[in-house]
């Protein structure tokens, strides 16, 4: 006998030509009947007053239809709660005994009914909320943008002003740098002005070291040593000088730490959509389709703009007074004085 299957149960063709699909039920043979062999039904005597009905005149008469695939000349006619299955009476004396069935028809009312529910609550209640809540993310996005561009700006800004005040303490620096490069210049022209007059000073003892040895001797010959005493000259030293060289300070960390508080995303306490939720193929429905606002609603925008604004507690800077001290301390050049 031909048949068409699904996973669960199938229908059967004619049962009379079992040639052509079923299209009407004698609920008193019971028996499936193709066009033609409804009309043949219909004038013979004996069938002449059964009930036939159609197939597709009324989805729970279809219920009646259904046979077990395992045992395909049985109707299924029972709905076995344990095993969450229709079954046929073969079934409930075989792999189904001792479970809990009811009536397939009332089971079938019963999960008929709480589907119209189910679908009167998507139509009703929950497809409105989820294209209002469109609506909102739409205008929550473009809030989100502009605070977005809002910050950005301030940083570039922030950015900018804390560039210039780098490059004018490096300008400064330089400039002291300079200014203790000239003093120590200053005062090595100084040590070697003081040196050639030691110089011409020593030239002079010389001659006139010269002259009293070669004049006749005389009582102040005698005197010649202590008069020219050289001590102060032997023991003369010059000082040296020299610059401290430049140690760069742990800026990077100072900047870190004192650059700003950076943006934090912050949510609400609602419940968000899994990856499972996100991932999950929608149920394949009629060729329904419903349209979206295409524009977002003002004080919806301003609303979350002003959520977005509410700026997070500020951060405590560590080695505060370290970072300090070192500044102070390689920020400028020194010259030293060495003495011998």
């Amino acid at each position: 006998m031909a048949k068409k299957s699904t996973a669960a149960q199938h229908f059967l063709e004619c049962d009379n030509c079992e040639e052509h699909p079923a299209k009407f039920l004698c609920k008193t043979c019971p028996g499936h009947l193709c066009e033609n062999c409804k009309t043949e039904h219909e004038k013979k005597k004996m069938t002449r007053s059964h009930e036939i009905v159609s197939l597709i005149s009324n989805n729970q008469d279809m219920v009646d239809l259904l046979y077990c695939t395992e045992h395909t000349k049985k109707k299924l006619e029972c709905y076995c709660n344990r095993c969450k299955e229709p079954v046929c009476t073969d079934c409930i004396i075989q792999s189904h005994n001792g479970h809990s069935v009811d009536s397939l028809s009332t089971v079938y009312k019963i999960t008929t009914d709480q589907a119209r529910e189910q679908k009167e609550k998507i139509d009703n209640i929950l497809l409105p909320k989820y294209r209002e809540l469109v609506s909102n993310e739409t205008a929550k996005e473009l809030a989100f943008k502009r605070r977005a561009v809002e910050i950005k700006e301030k940083i570039e800004a922030h950015t900018e002003s804390m560039v210039k005040m780098i490059n004018t303490i490096g300008t400064q620096t330089v400039e002291d740098l300079s200014k203790k490069e000239k003093d120590g210049l200053r005062e090595i022209e100084q040590t070697k002005n003081n040196l050639k007059k030691q110089i011409d000073e020593l030239q002079l003892m010389s001659r006139t070291i010269s002259a009293d040895i070669e004049a006749k001797p005389g009582i102040s010959i005698f005197k010649l040593v202590d008069r020219n005493n050289l001590e102060r000259f032997e023991q003369f030293q010059p000082d040296d000088y020299s610059l401290t060289d430049f140690q760069p300070g742990d800026i990077k960390l100072a900047i870190e730490d004192n650059f700003g508080t950076r943006p934090i995303l912050q949510r609400s306490g609602h419940d968000r959509f899994t990856d499972e939720e996100i991932n999950r193929k929608p149920v394949q429905a009629n060729n329904n389709t419903f349209s979206r606002e295409s524009t977002a609603n003002e004080r919806e925008i301003a609303r979350h703009e002003q959520l977005l604004e509410k700026k997070p507690p500020l951060r405590r800077a560590e080695r505060e007074q370290l970072r300090k001290e070192e500044h102070e301390k390689n920020s400028k050049y020194t010259i030293r004085k060495q003495r011998p």
